[in-house]
């Protein structure tokens, strides 16, 4: 079920053995999406509906996801592409956009939690909580929990077969580079008044919310182990993609460098998150973390270490206000 990484970093760069023609037909399926107003989500967002499925797409600019909806309705003839209004750095906007699908929707197949950023045009959400760890990964917490029992009402109408429904979640490389330990005090406003604005923390903290990506789909996958839902982490490659701007900063100039010269392109970069989510191969998996369309370890101790993924999950739980 797992395979080592071929290469060592530059292996990041390669691209993937796996297309859209091996991908499983969705027709009749629903997905929704979060971040799919560009990157590898735009190009997910036309996947999904040349496959057949109905898309939900969740975004915070509606001018910009419903073009990028309207493009994917012209290319695949699908029409059944709608838009969702969901800011990742409010809690109670995500609220909001999950309301709104569960008063569309009964069924939910795959949850593809994609949206995220490196950059930090500030460095707290709306609910005070880091900015990076807020947006890539307590976010999608909320949303996860909250569309969990329309999936699990799913997975029952398809008789808990494993993998009937899926729950992606957008990983990194990154994150096998961050501390194995994770200091939750730090991760409030309220316990940690200052913060850096160093690009160099940039990273590192945008490493850390990867991680806890990572930590959280095991949890998850270990709760719902029996529910026919499996759930996936990735790594979808060093991507040329949007997520990489940061205007304004040191960085802009090195990163500009790195995307033309090493990073895949968005479409290979949304192979690996295709393959979790439609791929017979793996709908008996659960729990793992894939790179290039294939598992492997994740390289960072704090995989294992139970204490500390519970910790997380529970906290997590506080701070979205859902019971543990």
């Amino acid at each position: 079920m797992s395979a080592k990484a071929e290469g060592g970093w530059f292996a990041n760069f390669t691209s993937h053995k796996f297309s859209i023609a091996d991908a499983s037909d969705m027709k009749g399926k629903v997905v929704l999406i979060t971040g799919g107003s560009s990157g590898i989500g735009k190009v997910n967002v036309r996947q999904f509906a040349e496959l057949g499925a109905k898309v939900y797409v969740v975004g915070r600019n509606k001018e910009k996801t419903v073009a990028v909806i309207e493009a994917a309705k012209a290319s695949s003839k699908n029409p059944e592409i709608f838009f969702i209004l969901g800011d990742m750095d409010s809690l109670a906007s995500i609220r909001a956009a999950a309301q709104e699908f569960l008063s569309m929707e009964t069924k939910l197949h795959v949850l593809i939690c994609n949206a995220g950023t490196v950059s930090r045009p500030k460095l707290w959400t709306e609910d005070g909580f880091e900015i990076l760890f807020g947006q890539n990964y307590l976010s999608h917490v909320l949303l996860t929990t909250l569309l969990l029992p329309c999936m699990k009402e799913t997975a029952k109408s398809l008789g808990n077969v494993p993998g009937c429904v899926r729950i992606v979640n957008l990983s990194s490389v990154l994150g096998e580079s961050a501390s194995p330990t994770i200091d939750m005090a730090s991760l409030r406003k309220t316990s940690r008044p200052s913060i850096s604005e160093s690009d160099t923390e940039s990273f590192s903290l945008y490493g850390r919310a990867k991680l806890c990506q990572m930590l959280g789909t095991i949890k998850l996958a270990q709760t719902l182990a029996n529910d026919g839902i499996s759930v996936y982490a990735l790594h979808p490659g060093v991507v040329a993609s949007g997520i990489w701007n940061a205007k304004g900063s040191l960085l802009t100039v090195a990163l500009t460098l790195w995307k033309n010269t090493f990073m895949i392109s968005e479409e290979d970069g949304s192979l690996t998150t295709l393959f979790c989510a439609t791929s017979a191969k793996v709908a008996a998996e659960t729990g793992l973390y894939y790179d290039k369309c294939a598992s492997r370890p994740f390289k960072n101790k704090a995989v294992e270490n139970q204490p500390l993924i519970d910790e997380l999950w529970t906290n997590s739980l506080e701070w979205i206000k859902l019971p543990n």
